[in-house]
Protein backbone atom coordinates (compact mmCIF):
# COMPACT_ATOMS: atom_id res chain seq x y z
CA UNK A 1 0.00 0.00 0.00
CA UNK A 2 2.77 2.46 1.05
CA UNK A 3 4.55 1.74 -2.34
CA UNK A 4 1.17 1.88 -4.60
CA UNK A 5 0.55 5.54 -2.46
CA UNK A 6 4.28 6.62 -3.21
CA UNK A 7 3.65 5.90 -6.81
CA UNK A 8 0.34 7.69 -7.63
CA UNK A 9 1.54 10.79 -5.47
CA UNK A 10 4.47 10.88 -8.12
CA UNK A 11 1.83 10.51 -10.54
CA UNK A 12 0.48 13.64 -9.72
CA UNK A 13 3.02 15.68 -10.53
CA UNK A 14 3.38 15.03 -14.20
CA UNK A 15 -0.56 14.86 -14.25
CA UNK A 16 -0.88 18.71 -12.75
CA UNK A 17 1.91 19.87 -15.22
CA UNK A 18 -0.02 19.03 -18.33
CA UNK A 19 -3.28 20.02 -16.99
CA UNK A 20 -1.77 23.27 -16.14
CA UNK A 21 0.08 23.85 -19.31
CA UNK A 22 -2.83 22.54 -21.34
CA UNK A 23 -4.81 25.61 -19.75
CA UNK A 24 -2.17 27.82 -20.26
CA UNK A 25 -2.23 27.01 -23.84
CA UNK A 26 -5.80 27.20 -24.56
CA UNK A 27 -6.05 30.86 -22.86
CA UNK A 28 -3.65 31.95 -25.79
CA UNK A 29 -5.97 30.32 -28.23
CA UNK A 30 -9.53 32.18 -27.07
CA UNK A 31 -10.07 35.58 -28.36
CA UNK A 32 -9.84 38.49 -26.89
CA UNK A 33 -7.03 40.53 -25.34
CA UNK A 34 -6.81 41.37 -21.45
CA UNK A 35 -5.32 44.23 -22.06
CA UNK A 36 -8.21 45.74 -23.90
CA UNK A 37 -10.71 44.14 -21.57
CA UNK A 38 -8.96 45.29 -18.75
CA UNK A 39 -8.27 49.09 -19.38
CA UNK A 40 -11.12 49.56 -21.78
CA UNK A 41 -11.87 50.34 -25.32
CA UNK A 42 -10.57 54.11 -24.80
CA UNK A 43 -6.70 52.97 -23.40
CA UNK A 44 -4.66 54.00 -26.15
CA UNK A 45 -1.88 51.38 -28.06
CA UNK A 46 0.78 52.37 -25.70
CA UNK A 47 -1.05 52.09 -22.15
CA UNK A 48 -2.30 48.46 -23.80
CA UNK A 49 1.79 47.93 -24.58
CA UNK A 50 2.78 49.19 -21.37
CA UNK A 51 0.17 46.56 -19.39
CA UNK A 52 1.45 43.55 -21.22
CA UNK A 53 4.93 44.10 -20.86
CA UNK A 54 3.90 44.34 -16.92
CA UNK A 55 1.57 41.51 -16.69
CA UNK A 56 4.39 39.10 -19.57
CA UNK A 57 1.79 39.22 -22.16
CA UNK A 58 3.69 39.27 -24.67
CA UNK A 59 5.92 36.11 -23.61
CA UNK A 60 5.88 33.24 -25.64
CA UNK A 61 3.96 30.20 -24.18
CA UNK A 62 7.54 28.31 -22.67
CA UNK A 63 8.40 31.50 -21.00
CA UNK A 64 5.41 32.66 -19.47
CA UNK A 65 4.50 28.74 -17.98
CA UNK A 66 8.33 28.87 -16.94
CA UNK A 67 8.01 32.13 -14.69
CA UNK A 68 4.51 31.10 -13.79
CA UNK A 69 5.96 28.34 -12.06
CA UNK A 70 8.89 29.91 -10.79
CA UNK A 71 6.41 31.94 -8.83
CA UNK A 72 4.16 29.22 -7.93
CA UNK A 73 7.40 27.26 -6.23
CA UNK A 74 8.02 30.82 -3.82
CA UNK A 75 4.69 30.83 -2.56
CA UNK A 76 3.36 33.65 -5.31
CA UNK A 77 0.68 32.91 -8.02
CA UNK A 78 0.94 36.20 -9.25
CA UNK A 79 -1.59 39.36 -9.83
CA UNK A 80 -4.78 39.25 -11.55
CA UNK A 81 -4.43 41.74 -14.19
CA UNK A 82 -8.31 42.83 -13.70
CA UNK A 83 -8.97 43.58 -10.18
CA UNK A 84 -4.86 44.13 -9.37
CA UNK A 85 -5.14 41.90 -6.44
CA UNK A 86 -2.87 38.67 -5.10
CA UNK A 87 -4.25 35.46 -6.72
CA UNK A 88 -3.64 33.48 -3.21
CA UNK A 89 -4.82 36.30 -1.33
CA UNK A 90 -8.10 36.15 -3.43
CA UNK A 91 -8.14 32.29 -3.58
CA UNK A 92 -7.73 32.28 0.36
CA UNK A 93 -11.17 34.64 0.82
CA UNK A 94 -13.30 32.52 -1.99
CA UNK A 95 -11.60 28.92 -1.67
CA UNK A 96 -13.14 28.26 1.35
CA UNK A 97 -16.67 29.24 0.66
CA UNK A 98 -16.56 26.82 -2.50
CA UNK A 99 -14.90 24.33 -0.02
CA UNK A 100 -17.91 24.61 2.69
CA UNK A 101 -21.15 24.18 0.26
CA UNK A 102 -18.84 21.33 -1.71
CA UNK A 103 -18.24 19.71 1.88
CA UNK A 104 -21.93 19.76 3.13
CA UNK A 105 -23.05 19.00 -0.64
CA UNK A 106 -21.40 15.52 0.16
CA UNK A 107 -22.60 15.46 3.24
CA UNK A 108 -26.11 15.26 2.52
CA UNK A 109 -25.27 13.31 -0.81
CA UNK A 110 -24.10 10.35 1.04
CA UNK A 111 -26.58 11.14 4.39
CA UNK A 112 -29.29 10.98 1.95
CA UNK A 113 -28.11 8.97 -1.09
CA UNK A 114 -26.65 5.90 0.22
CA UNK A 115 -29.19 4.69 3.24
CA UNK A 116 -32.04 5.18 0.52
CA UNK A 117 -30.21 3.27 -2.60
CA UNK A 118 -29.16 0.41 -0.11
CA UNK A 119 -33.17 -0.08 1.55
CA UNK A 120 -34.26 0.47 -2.43
CA UNK A 121 -31.89 -2.60 -3.19
CA UNK A 122 -33.00 -4.24 -0.60
CA UNK A 123 -36.75 -4.31 -0.41
CA UNK A 124 -37.01 -4.40 -4.06
CA UNK A 125 -40.36 -4.20 -5.35
CA UNK A 126 -41.99 -2.84 -1.78
CA UNK A 127 -43.23 0.32 -2.10
CA UNK A 128 -40.40 2.69 -0.32
CA UNK A 129 -38.55 0.93 -3.69
CA UNK A 130 -41.17 2.60 -5.78
CA UNK A 131 -40.72 6.13 -4.10
CA UNK A 132 -37.34 6.36 -4.13
CA UNK A 133 -36.88 5.16 -7.75
CA UNK A 134 -39.49 7.97 -8.26
CA UNK A 135 -37.56 10.59 -6.61
CA UNK A 136 -34.37 9.86 -8.11
CA UNK A 137 -35.61 10.19 -11.54
CA UNK A 138 -37.22 13.56 -10.51
CA UNK A 139 -34.06 14.50 -9.04
CA UNK A 140 -31.86 13.92 -12.05
CA UNK A 141 -34.33 15.98 -13.96
CA UNK A 142 -35.05 18.52 -12.48
CA UNK A 143 -32.09 21.42 -13.26
CA UNK A 144 -30.13 23.09 -10.67
CA UNK A 145 -30.64 26.42 -11.04
CA UNK A 146 -34.65 25.90 -11.43
CA UNK A 147 -34.55 24.19 -7.97
CA UNK A 148 -32.61 27.08 -6.53
CA UNK A 149 -34.47 29.67 -8.13
CA UNK A 150 -37.70 28.31 -6.67
CA UNK A 151 -35.91 27.75 -2.93
CA UNK A 152 -35.36 31.38 -2.85
CA UNK A 153 -39.01 32.92 -4.39
CA UNK A 154 -40.88 30.37 -3.12
CA UNK A 155 -40.45 30.72 0.88
CA UNK A 156 -40.15 35.06 0.08
CA UNK A 157 -43.66 34.43 -1.14
CA UNK A 158 -45.38 32.09 0.83
CA UNK A 159 -43.96 32.92 4.27
CA UNK A 160 -41.96 36.21 4.03
CA UNK A 161 -38.37 34.36 4.67
CA UNK A 162 -35.31 34.77 2.36
CA UNK A 163 -32.51 32.72 3.45
CA UNK A 164 -28.79 34.90 4.13
CA UNK A 165 -27.65 36.11 0.43
CA UNK A 166 -24.25 37.19 0.13
CA UNK A 167 -21.32 38.03 1.78
CA UNK A 168 -20.14 34.95 4.42
CA UNK A 169 -20.74 34.57 8.27
CA UNK A 170 -17.28 32.22 9.17
CA UNK A 171 -18.19 28.92 11.04
CA UNK A 172 -16.23 29.27 13.85
CA UNK A 173 -17.99 32.93 14.28
CA UNK A 174 -21.54 31.93 14.00
CA UNK A 175 -22.08 28.43 13.23
CA UNK A 176 -25.75 29.06 13.43
CA UNK A 177 -25.72 31.85 10.97
CA UNK A 178 -22.96 30.00 8.74
CA UNK A 179 -24.95 26.56 8.37
CA UNK A 180 -28.26 29.16 8.00
CA UNK A 181 -26.80 30.53 4.82
CA UNK A 182 -24.73 27.18 3.27
CA UNK A 183 -27.37 24.68 4.09
CA UNK A 184 -29.68 25.44 1.46
CA UNK A 185 -27.73 25.98 -1.36
CA UNK A 186 -25.59 22.97 -0.76
CA UNK A 187 -29.07 20.65 -0.03
CA UNK A 188 -29.78 21.61 -3.91
CA UNK A 189 -26.48 20.92 -5.23
CA UNK A 190 -26.93 17.41 -3.88
CA UNK A 191 -30.31 16.92 -5.32
CA UNK A 192 -28.78 15.66 -8.57
CA UNK A 193 -25.84 14.02 -6.95
CA UNK A 194 -27.59 12.21 -4.61
CA UNK A 195 -30.18 10.69 -6.99
CA UNK A 196 -27.17 8.77 -9.09
CA UNK A 197 -26.25 7.62 -5.86
CA UNK A 198 -29.33 6.04 -5.18
CA UNK A 199 -29.28 4.68 -8.37
CA UNK A 200 -26.20 3.26 -8.43
CA UNK A 201 -26.17 1.85 -5.04
CA UNK A 202 -29.32 0.12 -5.67
CA UNK A 203 -27.74 -1.47 -8.77
CA UNK A 204 -24.86 -2.22 -7.14
CA UNK A 205 -27.24 -4.08 -3.77
CA UNK A 206 -29.31 -5.74 -6.63
CA UNK A 207 -26.15 -7.77 -8.32
CA UNK A 208 -24.37 -8.15 -4.87
CA UNK A 209 -27.75 -10.06 -3.65
CA UNK A 210 -27.67 -12.66 -6.55
CA UNK A 211 -23.86 -13.18 -4.85
CA UNK A 212 -23.50 -17.10 -4.31
CA UNK A 213 -22.27 -16.32 -0.87
CA UNK A 214 -25.06 -14.13 -0.10
CA UNK A 215 -27.22 -17.15 -0.81
CA UNK A 216 -24.66 -19.35 1.34
CA UNK A 217 -25.12 -16.75 4.41
CA UNK A 218 -28.79 -16.99 4.15
CA UNK A 219 -28.58 -20.68 3.95
CA UNK A 220 -26.89 -20.65 7.42
CA UNK A 221 -29.69 -19.34 8.65
CA UNK A 222 -28.27 -15.53 9.22
CA UNK A 223 -30.68 -12.77 9.98
CA UNK A 224 -31.35 -10.47 6.81
CA UNK A 225 -29.35 -7.17 8.70
CA UNK A 226 -26.51 -9.42 9.20
CA UNK A 227 -26.68 -10.83 5.73
CA UNK A 228 -26.62 -7.05 4.77
CA UNK A 229 -24.50 -5.40 6.85
CA UNK A 230 -21.28 -7.67 7.33
CA UNK A 231 -21.40 -9.52 3.72
CA UNK A 232 -23.29 -7.32 1.40
CA UNK A 233 -22.51 -3.44 1.75
CA UNK A 234 -18.46 -4.05 1.53
CA UNK A 235 -18.94 -4.87 -1.76
CA UNK A 236 -21.68 -3.00 -3.03
CA UNK A 237 -19.98 0.68 -1.67
CA UNK A 238 -17.00 0.24 -3.79
CA UNK A 239 -18.85 1.50 -6.92
CA UNK A 240 -20.82 4.28 -5.08
CA UNK A 241 -17.58 5.74 -3.10
CA UNK A 242 -15.99 5.56 -7.17
CA UNK A 243 -19.32 7.47 -8.09
CA UNK A 244 -19.50 10.01 -5.03
CA UNK A 245 -15.39 10.58 -6.05
CA UNK A 246 -16.23 11.39 -9.55
CA UNK A 247 -19.15 13.66 -8.56
CA UNK A 248 -16.60 15.90 -7.04
CA UNK A 249 -15.76 17.68 -10.06
CA UNK A 250 -19.80 17.42 -10.97
CA UNK A 251 -20.84 19.77 -7.89
CA UNK A 252 -17.95 22.53 -8.73
CA UNK A 253 -19.64 22.62 -12.29
CA UNK A 254 -22.93 22.74 -10.44
CA UNK A 255 -21.58 25.13 -7.83
CA UNK A 256 -20.87 28.04 -10.05
CA UNK A 257 -24.40 28.14 -10.69
CA UNK A 258 -25.49 28.23 -7.84
CA UNK A 259 -22.74 30.76 -6.21
CA UNK A 260 -24.61 33.24 -9.02
CA UNK A 261 -28.07 32.62 -7.42
CA UNK A 262 -27.54 32.74 -4.29
CA UNK A 263 -24.38 35.30 -4.91
CA UNK A 264 -21.86 33.26 -3.15
CA UNK A 265 -18.55 34.72 -3.40
CA UNK A 266 -16.69 31.60 -3.79
CA UNK A 267 -14.24 30.13 -6.57
CA UNK A 268 -16.40 29.07 -9.49
CA UNK A 269 -18.32 32.48 -9.49
CA UNK A 270 -14.39 33.88 -9.45
CA UNK A 271 -13.47 31.29 -12.74
CA UNK A 272 -16.37 32.30 -14.55
CA UNK A 273 -15.63 36.08 -14.44
CA UNK A 274 -12.06 35.07 -14.75
CA UNK A 275 -12.48 33.28 -17.98
CA UNK A 276 -14.64 35.67 -19.66
CA UNK A 277 -11.99 39.02 -18.83
CA UNK A 278 -9.03 36.82 -20.07
CA UNK A 279 -7.58 37.20 -16.47
CA UNK A 280 -4.68 34.98 -16.98
CA UNK A 281 -3.12 34.16 -13.55
CA UNK A 282 -6.12 33.89 -11.98
CA UNK A 283 -7.58 30.89 -13.95
CA UNK A 284 -4.25 29.22 -13.82
CA UNK A 285 -3.87 29.53 -10.17
CA UNK A 286 -8.12 28.34 -9.77
CA UNK A 287 -6.90 25.37 -12.13
CA UNK A 288 -3.79 24.37 -10.15
CA UNK A 289 -6.23 24.52 -6.92
CA UNK A 290 -8.89 22.67 -8.24
CA UNK A 291 -6.62 20.23 -10.02
CA UNK A 292 -4.79 19.09 -7.00
CA UNK A 293 -8.02 18.80 -5.07
CA UNK A 294 -9.79 16.85 -7.58
CA UNK A 295 -6.35 14.60 -8.02
CA UNK A 296 -6.18 14.07 -4.40
CA UNK A 297 -9.72 12.71 -3.69
CA UNK A 298 -9.12 10.37 -6.38
CA UNK A 299 -5.81 8.98 -4.92
CA UNK A 300 -8.53 9.05 -1.57
CA UNK A 301 -11.18 7.08 -3.40
CA UNK A 302 -8.82 4.30 -5.07
CA UNK A 303 -6.83 3.94 -1.36
CA UNK A 304 -10.68 3.45 0.36
CA UNK A 305 -11.09 0.45 -1.89
CA UNK A 306 -8.51 -2.21 0.22
CA UNK A 307 -10.37 -0.77 3.44
CA UNK A 308 -14.08 -1.09 2.14
CA UNK A 309 -13.03 -4.79 0.76
CA UNK A 310 -10.19 -6.86 2.38
CA UNK A 311 -9.29 -8.62 -1.10
CA UNK A 312 -8.04 -6.18 -2.67
CA UNK A 313 -4.47 -5.41 -2.66
CA UNK A 314 -1.97 -2.82 -4.02
CA UNK A 315 1.24 -4.00 -4.81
Amino acid sequence: MRHYVLRRLLLLVPTILLITFAVTSLMRVVPGDPATLALGQQATEEDRERFREKYGLNDSLPVAYLRWWQGVFQGDLGESVVQRTNVTTELKNRLPVTLEMLVLAVFFTVVFGVPAGILAGVFRGSLFDYAVRFISVGGLSIPSFWLGTLAILLPAIWWGYLPPLGGRVPLTEDPVRNLEQFWLPSAILAVGASAGVIRIARSSVLDVSRSDYIRTAYAKGLGQRVVVVRHMLRNAMIPVITLIGLQVAGLFGGAVIIEQIFTLQGVGLMFIGSIFNRDYPMIQGIVLFLATIFLTINLLVDVSYAYIDPRIRYS
